[in-house]
């Protein structure tokens, strides 16, 4: 049989021609329902029940999806406005940043102009305190010379004597020879007191150049006792040792003096008078006073004491914490400075690169030698812009900032070194802080 002819079947089987009665009334009504109308009402009444199935279905799951879609956009929002407040509250934390940046660098620009003026200063000293010696020493030339005239002039009163007595001698008037004695011993008596009045103004003038001498070490010696105390104040605050800082400076000055050849024999000054004795004294104690400050200057200038990078915030400090890998306790070597990436790094005091490149957890890393000891790393570095061996001055541009080796995000970790010890850099940090304070103050008492 085809498949036609099954198809047929099955309709003449469940479909057969049907009779209905209607009754109506007390009419009846004969309705005759053939194969074909049965076959299009089914059809129809099948339809309509898979419609309202399905439309039941789709609809109950395009509610669901909905509901879905409200509060996945309702924790969009909720994130949305959590992000914003966080962003926000880094645009001020940044704001807050620059601006003490911009104070930092103006201090440091006034403390530059201090120095330049002290140093100004000084000279200007030195330079009086060479034309006060100058003028000694031609003094003193004049008062030799007037002990020679005064010399010369009992001389010639000696002579005198001795031609008086050969004029009596040789039988002359004593009128006349008086006469002529009187009057050379007048000449001679007021030549001597007008010699003796030199000498008494070249005596005082003597005493004022030695007032004034005493005067401008006094000021020099002022001036050099607060550089002293202030450039002791930042070593102190660094928390290094100020002698073993300042030996390792003079150490250095000790040995380039050796190497310059330098030498002769012995022979004590003695000065000629109390006066002199105690302006050498004096001077002596100046000079080892600007001994002192220069020795402590030049470890200043060779201190770390600038900031690495700029717009950062200390995301960890230096000393015992949590490591961010394992949450075990662990001690941190250096402070970590966190910044975008890119941020430029810069060296904080003039030195020598000893080392630039991978460093298995510091990843990227420049080692700097400022001398006396002292060392500074920068890790977790993207690029590095400096070669070993490079000399670098103050705030050289020496890196850029990234998150290679052992690292969670951009930063720098910045080290402070002393004789391979580290030490904590923040301390250095408030130390170039407080000096910029420093110069700032003393300008504006100017």
């Amino acid at each position: 049989m085809s498949l036609v002819g099954r198809f047929e079947h099955i309709i003449e089987k469940w479909f057969p021609d049907r009779e209905i009665l209607v009754r109506s009334n007390d009419s009846v009504t004969q309705v005759r329902l053939g194969r074909r109308r049965q076959l299009v009402v089914g059809t129809v009444g099948a339809l309509t029940i898979v419609w309202t199935v399905s439309a039941t279905g789709v609809g109950y799951y395009f509610s669901h999806r909905l509901d879905m879609r409200e509060e996945q956009l309702f924790r969009s929002e909720m994130a949305y406005s959590e992000l914003v407040n966080r962003v926000a509250e880094s645009q001020k934390k940044f704001s807050e940043i620059t601006s003490q940046m911009e104070d930092t660098h103006h201090n440091l620009l006034n403390m530059a102009e201090k120095n330049l003026k002290l140093q100004a200063r000084v000279q200007d000293f030195s330079l009086k305190l060479a034309d006060s010696e100058k003028e000694k020493g031609r003094i003193s030339s004049l008062r030799s010379s007037m002990d020679n005239q005064m010399n010369a002039l009992g001389q010639q009163i000696d002579g005198l004597t001795n031609r008086n007595i050969a004029l009596r001698d040789e039988l002359e008037t004593v009128e006349t020879v008086m006469t002529r004695v009187m009057r050379e011993r007048d000449q001679a008596i007021s030549r001597s007191k007008a010699l003796q009045g030199e000498l008494a103004q070249a005596h005082q003038r003597i005493t004022d150049l030695h007032t004034v001498q005493k005067q401008a070490l006094e000021r020099v010696a002022a001036h050099a006792g607060s550089s002293i105390a202030d450039l002791k104040s930042v070593l102190k605050m660094t928390g290094v040792p100020i002698k073993e800082l300042t030996d390792d400076a003079m150490n250095g000055d000790v040995k380039r003096v050796f190497d310059a050849g330098v030498g002769g024999p012995f022979i004590q000054f003695e000065p000629e008078t109390p006066e002199d004795e105690l302006f050498m004294n004096a001077a002596l104690a100046v000079g080892n006073r600007m001994d002192q400050l220069a020795s402590l200057q030049k470890v200043i200038n060779r201190l770390p004491l600038g900031e690495p990078t700029e717009n950062y915030y200390v995301s960890s400090n230096f000393g015992k914490r949590k490591d961010p890998f394992n949450g075990k306790w662990s001690f941190h070597s250096g402070v970590d400075l966190a910044a975008p990436m890119k941020t430029p790094i810069y060296s904080t005091a003039p030195g020598v690169v000893t080392h630039a490149g991978w460093t298995g957890g510091y990843g990227k890393m420049v080692e700097i030698d400022h001398g006396n000891g002292l060392k500074t790393r920068y890790g977790h570095l993207m690029k590095v812009l400096v070669k070993k061996g490079q000399k670098v001055k103050y705030q050289d541009e020496v890196a850029l900032m990234g998150s290679t080796g052992r690292s969670t995000g951009s930063h720098v970790h910045y080290e402070v070194l002393l004789h391979g010890k580290q030490i904590d850099p923040i301390k250095f940090i408030k130390a170039g802080q407080y000096v910029f304070k420093i110069k700032q103050d003393t300008n504006e008492h100017k």
